[in-house]
């Protein structure tokens, strides 16, 4: 069953904040998230049947049973959502909240350094079907590793009109869901980072890009919200929006998206912040020292 809309909010998109746990810094994650949309869309928490989720937040959660989703899917990668198995939990948000245009999915572990709300409103009149980032094709990252799992049972999709896109946060239209929908019922399978962009464009629905500079890019968004690199090998380790390592500095740069910045990656800051500040402590002693 769906979950309530809230009439005062935008009936246009909805966007789910996707996590399996849900501790203070999460949850201040959350918060800023809900507080910063306002009323340009309807937010959800989306989650694992089982994650601790407060009560206060409880009638905006959609719980996911992921030994159910898989059950009725011909082909996945592996038997647990990660790594490649995401779009089930997207499709099932979907399938009992149909009434949207648009679907956003934004991971707990994501920090925009700005309003979200600025975000939004940047790709407002852009009706591209799949908004992502770092959208690559396999010419240009022929060698990442999750091309090998991507099938296509029943259809041929030649390497050249192949993409691979990065998902923390991402914006999808009702249309390429059921496109996506669509194919996974036909036994498409593979890494969802290849089998959503493949599913979208074989459906010749459009397709653009959040920022950055890669060829999917509009002009008037290049530069902008984040950085990554590519490689053959599409590793995505390098930039503001990449795969690994975890962020360990402050996230300094307005309106940008990192990614990941983790519990780990911040307790890492702290470490290393106490480092400095005793380092800087000791040197202060010693001009002091030196001084008398």
């Amino acid at each position: 069953m769906g979950i309530g809309r809230n009439s005062n909010q935008s009936p246009r998109q909805a966007i789910s904040f996707f996590t399996h746990l849900f501790d203070p810094l999460v949850e201040r994650r959350y918060r800023k998230l809900k507080a910063d949309i306002g009323d340009q869309a309807q937010v959800f928490i989306l989650a694992q049947v089982g994650t601790p989720i407060r009560s206060e937040f409880i009638n905006e959660t959609h719980f996911f049973d992921y030994d159910r989703l898989r059950s009725g899917v011909p082909k996945l990668i592996g038997y647990q959502v990660i790594p490649g198995n995401v779009h089930l939990v997207a499709l099932d948000f979907y399938r009992n909240n149909p009434d949207f245009e648009f679907y956003w999915f934004i991971e707990y572990d994501v920090v925009f350094t700005g309003n979200w709300s600025e975000l939004l409103r940047a790709v407002r009149n852009d009706s591209a079907d799949l908004l992502a980032s770092h959208i690559r094709s396999f010419a240009e990252e022929p060698a990442w590793i999750w091309w090998e799992s991507v099938d296509f049972p029943g259809y041929t999709l030649a390497p050249s009109a192949r993409l691979r896109a990065f998902f923390p946060v991402y914006r999808i239209s009702r249309a390429a869901l059921e496109a996506v929908d669509d194919r996974v019922k036909m036994g498409w399978s593979g890494h969802f980072e290849g089998l959503i962009p493949c599913a979208v464009q074989s459906a010749s629905l459009s397709i653009s890009d959040i920022g950055g500079t890669g060829t999917w890019t509009p002009e008037d968004r290049r530069g902008q919200f984040y950085s990554s690199f590519s490689s053959k090998d599409g590793l995505l380790n390098a930039g503001t929006h990449r795969y690994r390592p975890s962020h360990y500095l402050p996230p300094l740069r307005r309106n940008y998206i990192f990614h990941p910045v983790k519990h780990d990656s911040i307790i890492g800051r702290k470490k290393w912040m106490i480092r400095i500040l005793r380092r800087s402590l000791k040197e202060i002693r010693m001009l002091l020292n030196f001084a008398r």
